[in-house]
């Protein structure tokens, strides 16, 4: 609440501000679920890497998990095995590309379909 150059009190309220807010937080949570892919594909590959045992919980967890959002990707491109069991996953490394990209989009999309074309401002004065 401030006053204006006659001394009136008035309540204004920022509209671009409060949509900006809006997209920031719709952005952030888009990211959010981008990084939690991220960090589970990216665990996936290090134990495949280092030829963690399936059957513990931990990589069962991961896989199983990872899995699900994997699926589009297998069989994409070969996977070099090392002597000692580890794998690197090619295709993990493609689709967590892949799913950057996609999240770079929607929050591109989320912007240009939530900012304002063109700015309106209103003035409430409330005279007593």
């Amino acid at each position: 609440c401030g006053v204006d150059w006659r001394g009136e009190k008035g309540v204004g309220e920022d509209l671009v501000a409060y949509r900006q807010n809006e997209i920031s937080r719709v952005n952030g949570i888009i990211l959010l679920l981008r990084g939690i892919l991220e960090a589970l594909i990216g665990l996936r590959v290090i134990l495949k890497a280092l030829a963690a045992n399936p059957d513990s919980g931990f990589s069962n967890f991961i896989y199983g998990t990872s899995k699900v959002f994997l699926a589009p990707f297998f069989g994409l491109v070969g996977e070099p095995t090392a002597n000692g069991g580890g794998v690197l996953e090619i295709t993990s490394i493609i689709a967590m590309v892949v799913y950057l990209l996609i999240a770079w989009g929607i929050t591109r999309l989320v912007y240009l379909l939530m900012t304002p074309t063109h700015v309106r401002h209103e003035r409430t004065v409330n005279r007593h």
